[in-house]
């Protein structure tokens, strides 16, 4: 199952629901990517208000990593980076309860929260190393990463460590929260969403159509994050 696509047009990715029954909870599944269009953000925001909930990661507003590539794609003058903007979804404006999975302790999670303290150290250490790679490479280098995810796809990031606390342990998180909506309101109709990375979204995908039991419904839906 395609989660992202890219093609000589651009990346797009998938809005997808799942459902169990018709007339029973339905989960929309967002994979999102970090840096893109303002109007694919506005997008997702304004699907997200037909949900009763969201789940989304605790940095997706402002995104850190978005922020760092925004701001080197700048700096390398990208062919497309002066259109592009970090993930920055006003979870506040919504209107429905925001879940975050991988709430860090000491840190406020609220839907109006702004970029914590280790946000931007995120960005001042990413962004060197992504504007250095762009400018030894090409003006094209997004077009040149491969962005597709699919339910298949497995991630494996440099260290074991990263690997635990990037994904492993926050996938575990999320799909724990994923559970306990479903334990609960399993009955109801109503759609709650679930907006993370496109990295995270193979595992969650793979959890609904098994242990879970979910299937997809007609109609998923493409958004377009990049233009090329």
């Amino acid at each position: 199952m395609q989660l992202t696509e890219m093609s000589v047009i651009g990346i797009r990715t998938a809005v997808t629901v799942f459902r169990r029954r018709p007339g029973g909870l339905r989960f929309v599944v967002i994979p999102t990517i970090h840096v893109g269009r303002p109007d694919y953000y506005q997008a997702i925001a304004e699907r997200l208000r037909s949900c009763v909930a969201v789940v989304a990661e605790q940095y997706d507003g402002p995104s850190s990593t978005g922020m760092a590539y925004a701001a080197a794609l700048r700096l390398t003058r990208q062919r497309i980076g002066r259109d592009l903007v970090h993930q920055d979804i006003d979870y506040g404006a919504l209107g429905v309860p925001i879940i975050f999975p991988d709430a860090v302790e000491g840190l406020e999670a609220g839907p109006d929260r702004t970029l914590p303290r280790n946000g931007w150290i995120d960005v001042a250490l990413l962004t060197p190393p992504l504007a250095l790679d762009m400018a030894l490479t090409s003006r094209e280098w997004i077009a040149e990463r491969d962005l597709e995810v699919d339910d298949d796809t497995e991630f494996e990031l440099p260290t074991k460590w990263l690997q635990r606390k990037v994904m492993t342990e926050r996938d575990e998180l999320l799909l724990g929260v994923l559970r306990e909506i479903d334990g609960e309101f399993a009955d109801e109709d109503m759609e709650v969403a679930v907006v993370f990375g496109a990295a995270h979204m193979p595992t969650v995908v793979r959890e609904l159509t098994g242990p879970m039991r979910y299937r997809v419904a007609p109609g998923a839906r493409w958004l377009t994050a990049v233009d090329f």
